[in-house]
């Protein structure tokens, strides 16, 4: 597939479909839940002295804690048809973030682009060494419905949702996503912490992060992850840091009905009442799922691959700002109420990309008190930990003939339904979108184009 052109970049260092980056500082842990684990293989390092975890679980002399191994991980209920429960937690969250990042927006800088599905992930490695309290608040935090019991179901479902996700990148599906972890030895990581992880599916190692080359190893693996399209997540060398925590996803996959490109051509798009730029419009005429009101209409573009599909949400009338989207973001989940009519879709080729600090706006969701607590992260070290950072790195690059995307998530810590009819739907004023796995209900990328970069 030939590269992607885009519109709408967002301004500031941001490479790839969802780079995410999540640092944290992380607090005071003590014993691991008990878990079950697998001898990793890829731990390159173990740190000196590591701690016994205070379960009486003693320690083979090669480091390795004496259990049995676990089950296999099993796909869960949502991963062969769209989750409810998942699909819901991810609009939630991605409304959230979008929401909160959108209202402290500058104007020259409007645009805003989230990746639930990378936030989500890293966040259910971190719930592994998570105490009641933080496993609890990570689960409010990305978007779940309180349920009594429900929060370790819900965590460990999205962690049984990357195995099935990293089996169907094998059979070479169009979404691929890994998670990673580094401790710094300082931390000194309980050795079962090392095979939990591992069993789950995370790279896992201990190395020393005060040095470049470490950071510079980190930024390689997310790189090769996510095609190049982020080159790098973490900018600095953290000091004193306890861990990082990274997810990084890919997306690319045709269009099941392209676009032509002889139909593409420069067109007006209303940036706001009053103002508005040219963008290359792309045209294309045909059956496709649509939902519309008085006020709104949305389209669910579908990829040859069957599984996943982008949907783009606009106004009929005037130019909206992103809150004024809020009473209809549910639509970016297609579902039953989009109904197949024949119709026409003139949509702005674009790319959209962001670098977001989120830790201020998931405090806000839930999670600055239980992070903030002595043994929020006891699970995973004897070293007291605090989540101190939260960054996110995202692209999305859209075209006549298909979708390429990319996320990165990194978390360090420092030790201390429409009628049937003709439906003519022209993107031409601000929009939100959803690329969304159908299959397991995760939205891979969110967000709300209001400046289209002209090209």
């Amino acid at each position: 597939m030939r590269h992607f052109l885009g519109l709408c970049g967002f301004p500031g260092a941001f490479a790839g479909f969802a780079a995410a980056l999540v640092m944290a500082t992380m607090s005071a842990a003590v014993a691991a839940e008990d878990g079950v684990a697998a001898k990793p293989e890829t731990v390159t390092a173990k740190p000196d002295g590591a701690a016994a975890k205070p379960d009486g679980v003693t320690a083979k002399p090669d480091g390795v804690a004496a259990k049995s191994a676990p089950p296999a991980a099993t796909a869960p209920q949502g991963s062969s048809k769209d989750d409810p429960a998942l699909l819901g937690a991810q609009l939630r969250l991605g409304h959230n973030l979008v929401d909160k990042l959108a209202s402290g927006r500058k104007a020259e800088q409007p645009n805003v682009i989230v990746s639930p599905a990378s936030l989500a992930m890293v966040f259910a490695v971190l719930d592994m060494g998570a105490d009641e309290q933080m496993r609890a608040a990570i689960r409010k935090t990305l978007g779940f419905r309180v349920a009594r019991g429900a929060a370790k179901g819900d965590l460990e479902g999205l962690r049984a949702l990357a195995t099935v996700v990293l089996k169907r990148a094998h059979e070479a599906g169009p979404l691929a996503l890994a998670n990673m972890v580094v401790f710094d030895p300082a931390s000194k990581p309980y050795p079962q912490a090392l095979q939990e992880l591992t069993a789950a599916g995370a790279e896992a190692s201990v190395e020393d992060l005060s040095k470049p080359e470490t950071i510079s190893r980190i930024n390689d693996w997310v790189k090769a992850q996510t095609r190049g399209l982020i080159p790098a997540v973490i900018e600095e060398t953290p000091q004193e840091a306890g861990l990082v925590a990274v997810n990084a996803l890919y997306f690319k996959d045709r269009w099941k009905q392209p676009f032509d490109p002889s139909a593409t051509r420069d067109e007006k798009f209303q940036v706001s009442q009053g103002q508005s730029i040219n963008v290359p419009m792309m045209h294309s005429e045909g059956r496709f799922a649509f939902r519309q009101d008085g006020k709104f209409v949305a389209a669910a573009l579908s990829y040859a691959s069957g599984d996943y599909e982008l949907v783009v949400l606009t106004s009929k009338d005037a130019p909206l700002g992103a809150n004024e989207f809020a009473g209809v973001a549910s639509w970016l989940g297609g579902g039953q109420d989009f109904a197949m009519s024949n119709g026409e879709i003139a949509l702005p080729r674009f790319s959209a990309s962001g670098a977001e600090e989120l830790l201020p706006v998931i405090d806000a969701l839930g999670l600055a008190k239980a992070r903030k607590a002595p043994g929020a992260l006891k699970g995973f070290t004897a070293t007291a930990q605090t989540i101190a950072r939260v960054v996110q790195k995202t692209e999305l690059r859209v075209n006549e003939e298909g979708t390429e995307a990319a996320a990165a998530t990194a978390v360090t810590t420092l030790r201390s339904a429409a009628p049937r009819q003709y439906v003519k739907m022209v993107v031409d004023k601000p929009f939100m979108f959803a690329l969304r796995d159908k299959r397991a209900g995760l939205v891979l990328l969110q967000g709300y184009v209001a400046k289209p970069a002209a090209r």
